[in-house]
């Protein structure tokens, strides 16, 4: 149903061999830690020495989503199990995914009750090919209402929700007025954020702890498996947000952070302004065309 022409169209797009020499691919990667350029199969070899992998994404990208479900497809041709982690669905609609992988229910319902993004197109051959090879997707993610709540009226009222509900959140320790993650929050809200006060930024605390603790959880009952964890890249880049939250959890736990986006230098990149923001950097060209 999902893989239509459109998807075609753009992963031929993207993984196309070159008819010309001049011909620019849609994508470039680059590994910050050795300064060099790669392949989608480097990646994959990589992830050997992982047990997680944060793949950083501009949720519009229409490229970064191909390129997603291409390495989770590699990913599942070379290891037993990989779980997919997902920072699009919420943990209070973890038994609705289930039941759509167990092929229990439809894909229509999937989306309704389990409040599927509008762009869930373009999420959705990863969640099929998950549900094709019977393996886990955990809505990693805390429920909108909770973070609307502590934006609003302050990380305070999770104290004043019924106990029955505590498993869909986790909870977190604010960081002092120095913290780099919140001098980079502030600055990217601007004046407006600055005017809501800190409570805008613990709703971002909370949902990074909850995919945060979402992952580790996942991982505690499947060390034999990888997670490939999908999330808006704000959450990731430079180590910060969930990254810096399952650091500071679990410190042995190895983790592969990539950051995907459009950018203007696209034709000659200056890579050294990029290698802070993962170990791997994936450019796509910004003249694609966004899905909204």
């Amino acid at each position: 149903m999902y893989k239509s022409i459109q998807t075609l169209i753009l992963m031929g797009i993207i993984f196309h061999t070159r008819a010309q020499d001049n011909q620019e691919p849609g994508y470039k990667i680059y590994h910050s830690p050795t300064e060099q350029t790669l392949e989608i199969s480097d990646i994959i070899s990589l992830s050997d020495q992982a047990d997680v992998i944060l793949f950083g994404e501009e949720h519009n990208d229409s490229l970064a989503h191909a390129l997603q479900r291409q390495l989770y497809e590699d990913l599942l041709t070379t290891r037993r199990k990989v779980i997919l982690s997902m920072e699009m669905f919420e943990r209070d609609v973890q038994l609705v995914l289930n039941e759509y992988l167990a092929g229990l229910i439809s894909e229509s319902s999937l989306i309704k009750e389990g409040r599927a993004w509008n762009n869930y197109l373009d999420y959705a051959p990863l969640v099929n090919l998950a549900k094709k090879n019977n393996q886990q997707v955990i809505a990693a993610n805390v429920p909108t209402r909770y973070a609307s709540m502590v934006s609003r009226k302050g990380i305070g009222t999770l104290k004043l929700l019924d106990k029955k509900v505590s498993s869909y959140f986790s909870i977190f320790e604010p960081p002092g007025e120095n913290d780099p993650y919140r001098k980079k929050f502030d600055a990217a809200m601007g004046s407006h954020g600055h005017q809501m006060g800190p409570s805008v930024f613990h709703a971002q605390l909370l949902r990074d702890a909850t995919m945060a603790e979402s992952i580790l959880k996942a991982w505690k009952k499947n060390r034999n498996s990888i997670i490939l964890h999908l999330t808006g890249r704000f959450h990731s880049d430079e180590g910060l947000g969930t990254v810096s939250e399952l650091s500071s959890r679990k410190k042995k736990l190895r983790l592969l952070t990539l950051s995907c986006f459009p950018a203007e230098d696209f034709a000659a990149p200056n890579w050294a302004a990029y290698r802070d923001l993962a170990e791997i950097i994936i450019l796509t060209n910004p003249k694609s065309t966004k899905n909204f």
